[in-house]
């Protein structure tokens, strides 16, 4: 039975937020195919022929890989996160395996399509199951293979990882919820563990008024231009 389904970024947050994932998640393993590579890619189909080749030769019970990214940067949901992979031996039961169709043997990952798509599906898993930059691994860590290709460095994958959750908090959307659910927008955003907030948008919200002097002091600045002229 197929299980794959093509999800843009928002979804597969969605997608995280809404699964119960009974096992404990202690590390996103990196792939890549290797074959097909990402000249051979034809969307979802090649994605099905991964999940035949892994059910059909490899005898699995479904596709090896959680999440497969595309050269387009389509993100594929594949095996269920809630059940343990088929993609580093050894180290299944805790671990999420994403696998970008490519071979980073050859082709070139920093000018691949899926790059920043798969840095913020893994910045998406970091973030649903508490991680840190460290619990991003290479297959080849694990295994004799240069998985996910030798063109593909730890550090430099990791760093772009972290740059790409700080961009994704630079742009959520900066609200804190009041009593009764009332939302308010005061550009909240944490930093090194602190929670900091636009002052006058909150008290405001709260129902207090700040009194501003120095936009009393311009206002009367104008007003004396204004009576000069």
């Amino acid at each position: 039975m197929a299980s794959e389904r093509e999800v843009d970024i928002e979804a597969f947050r969605a997608h995280l937020a809404q699964t119960s994932v009974g096992r404990r998640i202690d590390e996103v393993v990196i792939h890549h195919t290797w074959r097909p590579t990402a000249a051979e890619y034809r969307g979802i189909e090649t994605v099905r022929g991964v999940r035949r080749y892994h059910m059909g030769v490899r005898g699995w019970s479904d596709n090896g890989y959680h999440v497969m990214v595309g050269p387009d940067g389509r993100v594929f949901l594949c095996r269920p996160l809630a059940r343990s992979g088929a993609h580093v031996s050894g180290r299944n039961a805790h671990t999420v395996g994403v696998a970008m169709i490519a071979n980073f043997d050859s082709e070139e990952p920093w000018e691949y399509g899926g790059m920043r798509a798969c840095c913020r599906a893994v910045a998406a898993l970091m973030e649903r199951f508490d991680l840190p930059p460290k619990a991003i691994r290479f297959h080849r860590e694990f295994a004799p293979k240069t998985c996910p290709g030798l063109k593909l460095g730890l550090a430099a994958f990791r760093n772009a990882v972290v740059e790409t959750v700080a961009e994704a908090s630079r742009m959520r959307p900066k609200i804190v919820l009041l009593p009764e659910n009332a939302l308010i927008d005061c550009r909240a955003q944490v930093e090194d563990g602190v929670t900091r907030v636009d002052l006058r948008a909150l008290v405001e919200a709260l129902g207090y008024r700040i009194h501003d002097h120095l936009q009393d002091q311009r206002k009367l600045y104008l007003e004396r231009l204004t009576g000069a002229m």
